[in-house]
């Protein structure tokens, strides 16, 4: 048995996730893929992980899981949340149980945080069992997905080719006291969802931005990369996605514009991670099924 589970990256939404509020979640493909094997080994897991120390305490003896990550390591994209995603499918399967992300939820705090600083927030692992790009408001007990609506932008995911792990810096972050205002503007985005509306978009990710920049949660690298794509007139929205926006960088373009982008930014030896094009399939059925 073989499990298909998307990447991930934030839209908007970051620290805010962290305290139940609003976010909206990227899942793209291609996927990251995890494979139940007829031997007690974990090939390419870490046993330390969320997913090892799971399966470890199933103890599934006679059967073993197996990781493919086509971004190979590269950071900021879910590969974490989604072995740990495709190991508790496993072994629901194993156990006979249905998926449900309730309880999926508390085997991941319980695999992922030893109770130091922040609690992971978990709306990665929601979003990669879902498709689309996936808004969530734990408070609220919502979990919607979309399609991209927006027939005139693209969106373009480039890699930064550095690596923030997540864990790690919330395990020493607190939590800013503007996280209202920071979910407020995820709230915005999902009315520009709801409504079409591209400027309105295109507005709150530059906002979202400014207000994390403001709080002073954007790596220096990321700040540098940001004001150097903002000078590309092609780009109309910019901002770093998850942890100090470290790993990945979301750009907003015109439709018509991404090829000349793209070829610019080939130029300068980005490396372009997906697209709107690479949007998982909003039409697929979700891995476990959206109740909070």
């Amino acid at each position: 048995m073989k499990w298909e589970i998307p990447a991930k990256t934030f839209l908007l939404g970051e620290y805010a996730a962290v305290a139940e509020s609003s976010a909206i979640i990227l899942t793209t493909a291609p996927c990251f893929e995890l494979t139940l094997i007829d031997s007690d080994q974990l090939i390419d897991i870490h046993p330390e992980s969320p997913a090892g120390l799971w399966w470890r305490q199933k103890k599934h003896s006679d059967k073993g899981l197996s990781w493919h990550d086509p971004y190979k390591g590269q950071g900021g994209l879910g590969a974490s949340s989604a072995q740990f995603l495709g190991s508790y499918l496993a072994s629901c399967m194993l156990q006979r149980q249905t998926p449900d992300l309730n309880s999926m939820l508390k085997a991941y705090y319980q695999s992922s945080w030893s109770g130091t600083g922040l609690r992971p927030s978990g709306y990665d692992v929601i979003a990669q069992s879902q498709a689309g790009c996936v808004y969530i408001n734990k408070q609220k007990k919502i979990v919607q997905s979309y399609n991209w609506p927006f027939a005139d932008l693209s969106f373009l995911l480039l890699h930064t080719q550095m690596k923030l792990a997540t864990h790690h810096h919330l395990q020493a972050a607190t939590l800013p006291s503007q996280i209202e205002q920071l979910s407020a503007i995820a709230d915005e985005a999902q009315q520009a969802f709801d409504r079409i509306d591209g400027q309105q978009l295109i507005n709150a990710v530059n906002n979202y931005h400014q207000q994390l920049n403001d709080l002073n949660l954007v790596a220096q690298h990321s700040l540098e990369f940001i004001n150097q794509l903002k000078a590309y007139p092609e780009v109309l929205a910019v901002k770093g996605c998850g942890a100090m926006g470290a790993d990945v960088l979301l750009v907003i373009t015109a439709r018509n514009d991404i090829f000349a982008l793209q070829e610019k930014l080939h130029a300068q030896k980005w490396t372009l991670l997906a697209t709107e094009k690479n949007i998982f399939d909003y039409n697929k059925k979700a891995l476990i099924a959206n109740n909070l």
